[in-house]
């Protein structure tokens, strides 16, 4: 095994039960976000609108997910560069949430894609980064739910069944900020630094 193989192998290993199964989650739910929404761009606009739409969007999230997993810092700064397009939609969903489900229903739900394909490379960078990834993926899932659902005053069902439908993002991303937490914190079992162990 070569000497990057091998590196891997053993930063894989280090990573906590409660990172992967937050990374399950995430890209579980993100997985079937895809499935569905690739699924019905290819057939309602069909051809090449709707095949390289999806192409583009699965692209993108593997290359930022790669990205995430080798440099999980630079990951997370250009996702925080990106991340301003579901928060700019969240803000023209308070301006005018009902010019927003027009375009919505017209187009597709561009501002669920967009948090899926945000928050599995958010995820991936998660194994080495937990704490800085729950915060991005809680921000990017929540923020614009909350503004949709100030914007929509009488309509409050409809974000709030679109937070219902991103329950496992937000699952996702609290189980990596307990997982940073418990990073930081010694265990009982593990010496302090600086102390003797006494036998």
């Amino acid at each position: 095994m070569t000497n990057v193989g091998q590196k891997w192998k053993v930063r894989l290993e280090s990573v906590d039960g409660l990172r992967r199964s937050a990374l399950a989650v995430a890209l579980g739910f993100v997985g079937v976000v895809t499935l569905f929404v690739g699924g019905a761009a290819v057939a309602d606009p069909g051809g090449w609108t709707g095949i390289g739409g999806t192409a583009i969007v699965v692209l993108g999230m593997l290359g930022l997910s790669v990205l995430g997993l080798y440099r999980p810092g630079a990951a997370l700064v250009v996702l925080a560069v990106v991340a301003c397009a579901p928060l700019a939609f969240g803000v023209w969903s308070l301006v005018d949430y009902g010019a927003v489900h027009a375009w919505e229903d017209t187009h597709g739900p561009l501002s669920l894609v967009l948090v899926a394909a945000l928050c599995a490379p958010a995820a991936v960078a998660g194994l080495s980064r937990p704490r800085a990834a729950g915060y991005f993926i809680l921000t990017v899932s929540v923020v614009p739910l909350l503004l949709a659902a100030v914007g929509a005053a009488s309509d409050l069902y409809e974000p709030l069944l679109g937070g219902l439908l991103l329950a496992p993002l937000i699952v996702s991303g609290v189980m990596f900020l307990l997982s940073g937490r418990q990073q930081g914190q010694p265990h009982p079992s593990a010496p302090l630094p600086g102390n003797p162990v006494l036998r």
